[in-house]
């Protein structure tokens, strides 16, 4: 049944491709960042996706941190986000950002910062705090509202 789930969400994904970054709800005034579309419950017990596109792929991330990129030429790369032991992912932002996609996402009690490169699909993780608000970009750093800054 779980994989018959993934399965139909993947088809879903194909037939009703996630909007483009530019379409996508924009967070703030000043942030950059979109919010990424969320499917399913926010139970502990169900399984919930969430999907957002770049220019160079289309992105399923699943709540335990395991993503898919599928490119415009329809090759499909796995990835993974660091998240907790039993912990899961709550909220998920977005933005691409000097050809590499950077992905603000709340997992339990911790939030973290992502960078990946959208060709080699390497990420780097830096632990931020989990209430944050989407930042803006001063100076290639990540500034949040709180005073912390995240080089990137």
């Amino acid at each position: 049944m779980k994989q018959f789930l993934l399965v139909y969400l993947l088809l879903v994904g194909e037939v009703l491709p996630a909007r483009p970054v530019c379409a996508q709800q924009t967070v703030a005034d000043e942030s950059p960042f979109v919010v990424a579309e969320r499917f399913g419950e926010a139970s502990a017990r169900e399984r919930t996706f969430f999907l957002f596109s770049t220019s160079v792929a289309k992105y399923i991330l699943r709540h335990d941190g395991t993503g898919e990129a599928t490119s415009h030429a329809g090759i499909r790369r796995s990835f993974y986000l660091k998240v907790g032991v039993r912990e899961r992912i709550e909220r998920v932002y977005s933005l691409e950002y000097e050809g590499d996609l950077l992905l603000l996402y709340q997992a339990g009690d911790a939030g973290y910062v992502a960078r990946i490169n959208q060709k080699s699909r390497k990420v780097r993780t830096v632990t931020i705090d989990p209430n944050f608000s989407p930042p803006t970009i001063k100076d290639h750093r990540l500034v949040f509202s709180d005073g912390a800054v995240v080089s990137l």
